[in-house]
């Protein structure tokens, strides 16, 4: 059995439905490489049901053959506390195999060739110079100028998959630019240079935070990789987050820290990181 070439880290809370019926299908069905899915248990999950129905349904030791004949691990961890999104990432790494993780949400589809691409885009560079991500169809505009939007349903039980993967082939085309945004990829090595994740915060800021650790140590290739395409229902995987919602508690630690750390013009992090990162040049 060979070592997966990525790990999956993916933290799940309520998230029962969106696992059943958009994460898990398409894992499952558009899966190119060796890979490894780590679910952390956040609450409400019934991951241990999720579990059965996994094992039942595909192999009984937890790993099982794709269509593509590509080889998948599958690990359930966590007890079922809610530790936060960015404390179950770590933990989810800290039992991860793979040379690279890849960072996605419970309410995210991952379209065929999202994981080639991205290897291919990073190929031969040093491994902790680099953070890519994928290139997110969502259904209504949301907060970044990246995402194509394309509305194939906002709820998981009006999701029109079949739709989307008959026209999905229609948003490729070949364009890396500079751009980050979940969900992201990036080696191992990047991701022990940094620490892992600031386990303070809960849920809010997290992107911002991981994307300013990734710049403090080093890293300057921020790429979005149009041809690794997920659909994101937008949201659904925070929608019953609650400890760190509508609060400013997270943004006002991210300055503090930051400033601390030697950034004087550290302000809210949708305004801050095009001062420091030139987003939306194209690279190739």
């Amino acid at each position: 059995m060979t070592n997966p070439k990525i790990s999956i880290l993916l933290p799940a809370y309520k998230s029962i439905n969106l696992l059943t019926n958009v994460f898990y299908p398409s894992f499952y069905k558009n899966v190119q490489e060796d890979v490894e899915l780590i679910v952390y248990d956040n609450g409400g999950n019934l991951l241990f049901d999720t579990e059965t129905h996994l094992s039942a349904n595909i192999h009984p030791m937890n790993c099982f053959m794709t269509p593509s004949q590509r080889q998948i691990r599958f690990k359930a961890i966590g007890g079922g506390k809610n530790i936060g999104l960015n404390a179950a990432l770590n933990e989810c790494a800290k039992v991860a195999t793979g040379d690279y993780f890849y960072l996605p949400h419970t309410d995210m589809y991952l379209m065929p060739g999202w994981d080639t691409t991205l290897l291919s885009a990073c190929r031969n560079f040093p491994p902790t110079s680099f953070l890519l991500c994928s290139r997110s169809i969502e259904p209504i505009k949301g907060h970044t100028n990246y995402h194509i939007i394309k509305n194939y349903g906002m709820e998981y039980d009006e999701f029109d998959k079949e739709r989307l993967v008959n026209e999905f082939e229609d948003y490729k085309d070949g364009s890396i630019v500079v751009g980050a945004r979940m969900p992201f990829f990036m080696h191992r090595k990047l991701w022990d240079k940094m620490g892992g994740v600031d386990s303070h915060y809960f849920s809010y800021c997290t992107d911002d935070d991981l994307i300013q650790e990734a710049y403090h140590n080093g890293c300057r290739r921020f790429w979005m990789v149009y041809d690794s395409l997920v659909y994101h229902l937008q949201g659904k995987s925070n929608q019953q987050q609650h400890v760190d919602r509508d609060r400013n508690e997270p943004y006002e630690y991210f300055i503090d820290k930051w400033k601390k750390r030697g950034y004087e013009n550290a302000s809210h992090p949708g305004q801050w990181h095009p001062r420091l990162i030139n987003f939306n040049h194209k690279v190739k």
